[in-house]
């Protein structure tokens, strides 16, 4: 697992790992807030956000965007095997004009040269000025939910309930995947698995009575869950070794799961098969043969069943309004 040091690409590096744990490092550059992502989104036509299907803070953004109806914002896909990090073929307009980009990490050293950090994605990068404008996903899906359509997936009067929610759901199973997966002391991977598993049999509970984790309201909560939901099986379960129970086996989780799936745009921005190669074959840290294990044979389409729970809204000018009303070819399943 590589990173930059002081502007230059290093291939191999223990700092991730204190005494068998593994801990993520801050990767965020200094970053424009929301309001001032939102304005330049909304002024400029050359601004890229730059993702990758086999990543879960990408698919985080790239849901917003669906939802939101914002495909007139390009997104360029990184992918491929780990060489300097994420690769970048094929994309001029990520630089017009100037020498190829090829790895994520040069958009980094583009806007600071001594950085020092992870390369991650996603990131927001303008063309016109060669610098990253954010590579904080919570950032960015925030300044998304606030251009282009009016109704809000974080409106104010929810905003500090949302990023209690997200955090926790963030420490106790999108990350905590990643600590089970990344382990290299028993004691690590145990206290990993106890936190996702945790987190999950509170989440089987608190959706047995709602239709989203804020009752009937749709937010960003339910898209970030998302994100991890649909790897669980299919990767996390077998690669990370998350083997205690499957998504499967959470009746209201998996129904929950599968109506997300359903919402307008949303099963577009993921590809199974992608994520699949994407984990087992072109990041082998966990997975040195590269061998690509099958799909699960679970049906993402089967009915969910839960309009029992009450029907969908959103939040729209200081009121809740039918999610069906925004738009975007919602139908309940």
């Amino acid at each position: 697992m590589g990173m930059l040091i002081d502007g230059v690409w290093c291939d191999s590096t223990n700092r991730y790992m204190q005494d068998g744990a593994f801990k993520r490092e801050t990767s965020e550059l200094p970053t424009l807030s929301a309001g001032e992502i939102a304005a330049c989104l909304q002024n400029k036509t050359n601004i890229v956000l730059v993702a990758s299907q086999s990543c879960p803070w990408s698919h985080r953004t790239t849901l917003v965007r669906a939802l939101k109806d914002l495909e007139k914002i390009s997104v360029a896909l990184a992918g491929g095997p780990r060489v300097e990090g994420y690769a970048l073929t094929g994309f001029p307009e990520l630089d017009p004009g100037a020498d190829p980009i090829r790895h994520v990490h040069q958009l980094y050293t583009a806007t600071d040269p001594t950085y020092t950090g992870r390369a991650t994605v996603p990131v927001l990068w303008d063309t016109s000025t060669r610098r990253i404008l954010s590579n904080s996903s919570a950032g960015i899906a925030r300044a998304l939910d606030q251009i282009g359509n009016r109704w809000r997936l974080a409106p104010d009067m929810l905003a500090d309930e949302i990023d209690a929610l997200n955090t926790g759901v963030y420490e106790g199973l999108a990350n905590a995947v990643y600590r089970a997966g990344f382990a290299t002391a028993q004691s690590a991977y145990l206290e990993a698995t106890r936190d996702v598993f945790a987190t999950l049999d509170w989440l089987e509970s608190h959706l047995a009575k709602r239709r989203c984790l804020f009752g009937q309201q749709v937010t960003e909560s339910d898209l970030f869950l998302f994100a991890t939901l649909v790897r669980f099986d299919a990767v996390y379960a077998p690669l990370f070794r998350c083997t205690r129970r499957r998504l499967v086996e959470y009746p209201a989780l998996w129904a929950y799961a599968r109506d997300v799936y359903s919402w307008p745009g949303i099963a577009d921005t993921f590809d199974f098969e992608a994520n699949l190669t994407g984990y087992f074959q072109n990041d082998t840290d966990n997975n040195p043969h590269g061998i690509v294990p099958e799909l699960p044979g679970i049906d993402w389409t089967e009915p969910h069943g839960r309009d029992r729970l009450g029907a969908l809204t959103v939040w729209q000018n200081d009121a809740l309004i039918p999610f069906k009303d925004v738009g975007g070819g919602y139908h309940a399943a």
